[in-house]
């Protein structure tokens, strides 16, 4: 109860500055805007042109959009409150450390799936042109929460760690941008034939793949989640630790 107090409080926060506005109007105009008007590799790719059912092609930009614009998300939640001194303030109140972070962490996931049923326009759409499979639909919307569940824990765990907003973004970024490439056909051109197993286990956009097909793959599942839960304890104990000082 009091982390949904909490993530009540910082959803306010994102409603009353520009954050929340400029990361749902990128979100929509990079996925959606991709569907119906952009080209791709110099293909008309498009749905005027191919009015195609199939979307596995424009699921595949989600994890690469979060890449971009969820530690963009997450940068404000920690940093801010450790550069203007009031996570002091913040830890004087009755309340423990995990229900901050899990407050914090509930707000900004409740603005990601915001920005996901703003989407929903695209298989509707779709759908009204051809004979939608939603099963892989489904399992794509359960993937892209689950991405961005555990790309925003992790940029919750770096702002904890680091002081600048600038700093966060970057590190955030660059490891969510691993974890999407890890995996990847280009990426295993450079390693070992050895690792490509270690690789494909721990990618993102692999066990993304595996839940858009449609098909209740429990192994990824798991995995996202125990992924995010790491992350989040990993940031109660660096609060913790600031808190100690």
């Amino acid at each position: 109860m009091v982390s949904l107090t909490i993530a009540a409080k910082e959803f306010k926060g994102f409603l009353s500055s520009a954050v929340a506005y400029i990361f749902l109007a990128a979100f929509i105009l990079w996925l959606n805007g991709s569907y119906f008007v952009w080209q791709k590799l110099g293909t008309t790719y498009n749905f005027f042109t191919v009015q195609s059912t199939v979307l596995d092609v424009w699921f595949s930009m989600v994890p690469m959009a979060f890449v971009l614009l969820v530690p963009a998300l997450a940068m404000k939640l920690w940093p801010d409150e450790l550069k203007t001194g009031t996570i002091e303030l913040l830890m004087s109140y009755p309340v423990k450390t995990r229900q901050i972070v899990m407050g914090k962490f509930l707000a900004g996931l409740f603005l990601i799936l915001v920005g996901l049923a703003l989407t929903l326009v695209v298989p509707w759409t779709v759908g009204q042109y051809g004979e939608l499979d939603r099963g892989p639909v489904i399992g794509a919307y359960l993937a892209s929460a689950l991405v961005g569940g555990a790309f925003l824990a992790v940029g919750l765990f770096m702002g904890a760690l680091c002081r600048e907003q600038v700093t966060a973004f970057i590190v955030t970024a660059l490891i969510c941008l691993a974890l999407v490439l890890m995996g990847d056909t280009l990426t295993n051109l450079f390693l070992p034939q050895s690792w490509h197993g270690i690789t494909n286990a721990l990618s993102f956009s692999v066990r993304f793949d595996d839940l858009g097909r449609g098909v209740a793959n429990f192994p990824s599942v798991i995995y996202f989640l125990s992924f995010t839960v790491v992350c989040l304890v990993l940031n109660v104990a660096v609060v913790e630790c600031r808190k100690g000082r």
